[in-house]
């Protein structure tokens, strides 16, 4: 019978550092970690692409049943064959000393023009731990979406060309039943809504 004490796990660092900086910042790291039949692994070298946290908002208008999306270019699908403009979540990074909410809040006005009326965390994930830090904490926020759509929002020190769609829950259900829905966290929100709905929680 196999033993159900679990081994402790650990890693030792035995050096990093900054392979690139940039607009991304890449991680040059050699460690060991702990192996589960015992003992430590030999040296490993592992790139880790550091982002540290994020937020991102499922805005969803209870009134029109529409959710609020922003449509703007991404550099990772600039070889989609649907285009480099993605359909997705508001969302934007937590600056030192912000507290994720307070993000939820600014990102909602600044990308898409809309105040937060009642917010909820839905929860927190890392987007991809094979090579990158970057964890996103997902929130679900009713607002007031009257007149923001096809509004043009973001903020020109950041580069941001963002439009504002507003577009009626029965669409947005049958993009993600296509599987038109190409971008992680917004398929997490949007399930997240679906489920909501097959509850009538919503």
């Amino acid at each position: 019978m196999p033993s159900t004490t679990e081994p402790q796990l650990n890693v030792e660092i035995v050096d990093s550092s900054f392979a690139y900086s940039g607009f991304l910042s890449i991680l040059k790291v050699n460690l060991r970690h702990s192996l589960f039949a015992g003992g430590m692994s030999s040296i490993i070298t592992r790139e880790l692409m550091e982002r540290g946290q994020a937020v991102a908002v499922l805005l969803y208008d209870q009134q029109r049943d529409s959710v609020i999306m922003v449509e703007q270019f991404r550099i990772g699908a600039l070889k989609d064959p649907s285009g480099a403009w993605l359909l997705e979540l508001v969302a934007g990074m937590v600056e030192e000393g912000e507290q994720p909410e307070e993000v939820a809040r600014r990102e909602s006005m600044e990308e898409s023009g809309c105040t937060i009326k009642q917010i909820e965390l839905i929860g927190n994930y890392y987007v991809s731990p094979g090579g990158c830090s970057e964890q996103i904490m997902l929130y679900y926020a009713s607002i007031d979406s009257h007149g923001l759509d096809g509004s043009i929002a973001g903020v020109d020190h950041e580069s941001e060309d963002i439009r504002v769609r507003v577009m009626p829950w029965v669409d947005v259900e049958a993009m993600l039943n296509a599987g038109e829905i190409n971008n992680a966290t917004t398929l997490i929100g949007l399930q997240w809504l679906q489920i909501q709905k097959l509850r009538n929680s919503l």
